[in-house]
């Protein structure tokens, strides 16, 4: 479980550091979830970037 120590009067931005903290691990946990062989690996990368650039035109 990640930990975020709070000093006097950052409430905020131990929240911040806790976010950040927590999406990384997500990411890692996804990427680590199943093995996919490089060439489908890169082609979900694609599908990823392609989506990512439709959902901000």
């Amino acid at each position: 479980m990640p930990k975020v120590v709070v000093k006097d009067g950052e409430l905020n931005e131990a929240l911040k550091r806790f976010s950040r903290i927590t999406s990384e691990t997500r990411k890692v946990a996804k990427k680590h979830e199943y093995y996919l062989r490089p060439g489908l690996r890169a082609k979900e990368k694609s599908k990823e970037a392609r989506k990512f650039r439709k959902k901000y035109r």
